[in-house]
């Protein structure tokens, strides 16, 4: 493996479980047992370190995220599927969750604008599909993505930080069912 992606691993370890702040590029270093060239061969320093793990993060968050979407063609098995998804991902890759759950850093926000833009445009087109056959209600965004993923996502970080002891995948049934009942049509 790379040394790149063993650093890219230590990193992303030692920043779930300490945060950026504690966290020193030593320990990181040591843990895969790479020269101090090696590291700033790769990452100019923390903080590109921090984001790239970030960056990494979000981009297997979306791109599993819109695989499981895309490949659900009613609105129901989607809208649910795509909360367990997010459940189960939580639950598998928690320390991946744990990043995308803290501060995004400040020395991503173009590569993280271009990644989201693509990804939520790519979400609302699903959206829209559906909302065009009356399946789903019409809601902007922003509320969309509350009503969605937001309770999802609230017990993801509890979890994360400890004080919710059930798994989320445990959760995902009920929360998915919530999911669907508040953005179906009203019948």
């Amino acid at each position: 493996m790379p040394i790149q992606s063993l650093l890219l691993d230590a990193a992303e370890a030692h920043f779930a479980r300490r945060g950026v702040l504690e966290t020193r590029l030593s320990d990181i270093r040591q843990d895969v047992g790479a020269s101090v060239g090696a590291v700033y061969h790769h990452f100019p320093n923390k903080a590109e370190l921090y984001g790239q793990v970030w960056l990494r993060a979000l981009t297997d968050y979306q791109d599993q995220f819109w695989t499981a979407l895309s490949e659900c063609a009613d609105a129901r098995t989607g809208i649910e599927g795509a909360v367990v998804h997010h459940l189960d991902w939580v639950s598998i890759h928690r320390d991946r969750a744990a990043i995308l759950s803290a501060p995004r850093p400040p020395a991503v926000d173009q590569r993280v604008h271009d990644k989201n833009a693509a990804f939520f445009r790519q979400v609302t087109h699903w959206w829209r599909v559906h909302e065009h056959y009356g399946t789903v209600r019409r809601l902007g965004f922003d509320v969309l993505y509350a009503l969605w993923l937001g309770p999802a996502q609230e017990y993801s970080r509890h979890w994360l930080a400890g004080s919710m002891t059930t798994e989320p995948a445990a959760v995902a049934p009920e929360l998915a069912r919530a999911a669907w009942m508040s953005l179906r049509t009203q019948e």
